[in-house]
C-alpha cells in the first residue's frame, strides 16, 4: 500500500508539474498518512451541494486542539489518540472501539522518532456516506454507546468524536465558543479554536 501511494503521489507530483490545476488533488492525495502534525485540517471534504446547500466545509484547528488544554475539562491537552483511536495498545481501547494499529500509544514525542508509524488521516477508515473506506474491506457500522448503530462514515465520526467532547467542554466552561450548532462548524471559515 504504501509503495502504491509513493508512486502514485510521484507520478501526481509528475503531472502537477506540467498541470498546476492537479497541485491540490496530489497534495490531498499524498496526505493518507503523515509523520508532520498539520497546522489546520478541513474535515468537510465535499463541497456544498443541491442536497446540502448549508454544509460549508469544516476548517478545524488541530494545532490548537494539538496544544492548548482542550480536554473536556479544560485542564489538559487532549491525547493524541481521543481523535487517532486505532493510536494505541489493543488493551487500551475503549466503548465500541474494536481496531487498534500501534502497539505504543501516540503522543507528539512518539511521532518525531525516526522509526515511528505515520498516522493515518480520518478518511482512511471513515468515508463519506455509501463509500467503502480506503482500508478497510467494506462499509463497516459501529454500535454507539446508547446502542444506536450507525454507518462509520466521516460525518458520522465527527458529528460523534467532536460534539459529544465540545457539549462536555460547555458543562465546564458554558461561555465557551466549542460549536455545538451545524452552522458553528459548518460555516466555512478557520478559526481559533478558542474557548
Amino acid at each position: 500500500m504504501k509503495l502504491f501511494i509513493t508512486l502514485a503521489a510521484a507520478a501526481l507530483g509528475f503531472v502537477t508539474l506540467s498541470a498546476s490545476h492537479l497541485a491540490p488533488v496530489a497534495a490531498n492525495f499524498a496526505l493518507f498518512e503523515s509523520k508532520t502534525q498539520p497546522k489546520h485540517v478541513v474535515l468537510n471534504q465535499k463541497p456544498k451541494t443541491a442536497k446540502s446547500p448549508d454544509k460549508e466545509r469544516v476548517p478545524f484547528n488541530h494545532e490548537t486542539h494539538a496544544l492548548k488544554n482542550y480536554s473536556a475539562d479544560l485542564k489538559s491537552v487532549i491525547g493524541c489518540a481521543d481523535c487517532h483511536h486505532t493510536d494505541q495498545p489493543k488493551s487500551a481501547l475503549k466503548g465500541g472501539l474494536k481496531t487498534s494499529e500501534r502497539e505504543d500509544l501516540l503522543t507528539t514525542a512518539l511521532l518525531a522518532k525516526a522509526d515511528a508509524k505515520p498516522v493515518k488521516t480520518c478518511a482512511s477508515c471513515h468515508a463519506q456516506a455509501g463509500e467503502k473506506p480506503a482500508s478497510w474491506p467494506e462499509i463497516v457500522n459501529f454500535t454507539r454507546a446508547n446502542g444506536d448503530e450507525v454507518e462509520l462514515t466521516n460525518e458520522n465520526a465527527y458529528h460523534i468524536n467532536c460534539i459529544e467532547c465540545h457539549e462536555a467542554v460547555k458543562k465546564t466552561k458554558a461561555d465557551t465558543v466549542a460549536p455545538v450548532t451545524c452552522a458553528q462548524c459548518h460555516n466555512g471559515k478557520a478559526t481559533s479554536g478558542g474557548n
